[in-house]
């Protein structure tokens, strides 16, 4: 999560933001594993944290991380493969709802308006394509972690 908020601040270069939000990458790994309620709660943890690192309420983006956690567990249930081009998937439509969710709540809730096209087409579009290319590989660290079996030994898999 800092790595996200750090590359973006410091390697910014006026046009797109393109390092990946590695919180939603690992989010959408714990949800193809980890049960419903156990998952709602880590992700609403993960994601206050987060949210206590920006200017905004870190509720919101609590909220927002256990409503991705919620339709990524959803799609992990209704898609049967697991491969790389399903996590791709997976992870750009869970960031795709996580950034418009984002939007929604900032513009709207908050009244904080800016241009919503530059905020989709240079930081949400670009971030959920990088985070979708780059989640094969924070899936291949997870499962070499053993990352799978610590949940299955600790009881935390409630399918």
């Amino acid at each position: 999560m800092t790595l996200s908020l750090i590359f973006n601040d410091n390697f910014y270069s006026g046009g797109l933001y393109v390092f990946p939000n590695l919180a939603i990458a690992g989010l959408v790994y714990i949800s193809a594993y980890l049960g419903i309620y156990p998952g709602w709660l880590m992700s609403y943890i993960l994601f206050y944290i987060y949210g206590s690192m920006t200017p905004l309420n870190p509720a919101v983006f609590g909220f927002i991380g256990t409503l991705s956690y919620t339709v990524s567990y959803i799609l992990w249930r209704k898609i049967p493969y697991d491969n790389a081009v399903t996590e791709i998937l997976i992870v750009f439509i869970t960031s795709c709802i996580y950034y418009i969710t984002l939007f929604f709540i900032v513009f709207y809730f908050y009244g904080i308006h800016f241009l919503y096209w530059d905020f989709f087409i240079s930081y949400s579009f670009p971030v959920s394509v990088s985070t979708a290319l780059f989640a094969p590989a924070v899936f291949f660290f997870f499962k070499k972690a053993g990352y799978k079996n610590f949940l299955k030994k600790n009881k935390l898999i409630y399918l």
